[in-house]
């Protein structure tokens, strides 16, 4: 009996990078520099931000020589199916606290499909090793009553970083607390009741530290400030699942910047437009020619004097400054035509 707080202290620890990544979605796993220097500054939902970095790095020394090896060791003992079975039994066993704060939010029809999903995974799905209930249009959500606080209007109050338990706030800590009360294992009485207890808290928090590897590889592996970023990514999902959206981390991108001004793309469209272009230049000459046949000296400088400025920016070098210039897309789109004429 006294091994349980142990262990679930311990090896929940495990899934703490679960919270933010929760693999949502793939990640930016670059950042612009200003906005990577604001994630960097002293936040003001982490006024123990010193303190944090302290146990952050601490934690970090723990998952890397304990936590996360003992993590690839389980995943090698359960390959594929097994695997796949185990982590099905475990999301299965965590649907009632799913469900008793969908009750506390109000939230009529999740209620009544979590409730339909861990009925049809229990029975069809034998225990829950088979998930029957999302191809059948019942994917599985996450709640906890750390979001039903902030439903009700609860602060999420300073931010937290606590070894073994990872990113949270003071309202979702005192969730997860709440939580632990809410699972009706706690309350049943039946014969390997502490071994399941027990089984289920270490193999849960293995389970979702190794299925959250990746995604954290790809918010944090090129992060100038891992733990500014964590804090961003976790702050801004539960923010969105308070207001009951998924969890989406969001982090600006470094490649955003250049990719939006190729793909203008404004010396294709004119290109297409040469036709019609070429006619402009080569009408006016057939006129200018006989116009003054006695001076042939003014024909050529008469001649060049449209081209002359048509064919200004013909040397790409000289076309440069004007793809860099957003404000003039018409002064490009001439450039190309021009350039397409004389070239013909």
């Amino acid at each position: 009996m006294r091994l349980r707080p142990l262990f679930a202290s311990v090896l929940a620890g495990a899934a703490f990078f679960g919270h933010g990544a929760a693999a949502q979605t793939p990640a930016p796993t670059t950042a612009a520099p200003a906005d990577i220097q604001a994630a960097s500054a002293t936040s003001p939902d982490d006024p123990y931000e010193r303190l944090n970095r302290q146990l952050y790095a601490s934690h970090n020394g723990l998952d890397q020589t304990f936590l996360l090896p003992l993590a690839r060791v389980y995943r090698a003992l359960t390959p594929g199916l097994i695997g796949k079975a185990i982590h099905n039994m475990v999301q299965n066993l965590s649907e009632p606290v799913v469900i008793g704060n969908d009750i506390l939010q109000g939230r009529v029809f999740d209620t009544a499909q979590e409730t339909w999903r861990l009925i049809a995974n229990s029975t069809v799905g034998i225990g829950g090793m088979i998930d029957v209930a999302t191809p059948a249009g019942a994917p599985r959500r996450d709640n906890d009553f750390g979001i039903t606080l902030g439903r009700l209007g609860a602060p999420p109050g300073p931010y937290l970083f606590v070894p073994l338990v990872g990113p949270t706030t003071v309202r979702d800590l005192a969730g997860q607390v709440v939580d632990g009360f809410m699972n009706p294992l706690n309350y049943i009485r039946f014969p390997g009741r502490t071994t399941l207890l027990v089984t289920s808290t270490v193999v849960g928090g293995l389970d979702l530290r190794i299925s959250s590897e990746s995604n954290l590889q790809a918010i944090l592996s090129d992060a100038a400030d891992p733990y500014a970023t964590l804090r961003s990514v976790y702050l801004q999902n539960r923010a969105a699942q308070v207001e009951g959206e998924p969890g989406t981390p969001v982090l600006p991108n470094l490649d955003d910047e250049p990719t939006a001004t190729p793909s203008d793309a404004a010396p294709a469209a004119p290109s297409d437009a040469t036709p019609a272009a070429t006619p402009a230049p080569t009408a006016p000459d057939p006129q200018s020619a006989p116009a003054s046949p006695s001076a042939p000296a003014a024909a050529p400088t008469a001649a060049p004097g449209p081209s002359s400025s048509l064919t200004l920016p013909e040397d790409e070098a000289a076309m440069e400054p004007m793809l860099d210039d957003p404000t003039a897309p018409a002064a490009i789109g001439l450039a190309a035509a021009t350039q397409t004429t004389n070239g013909g």
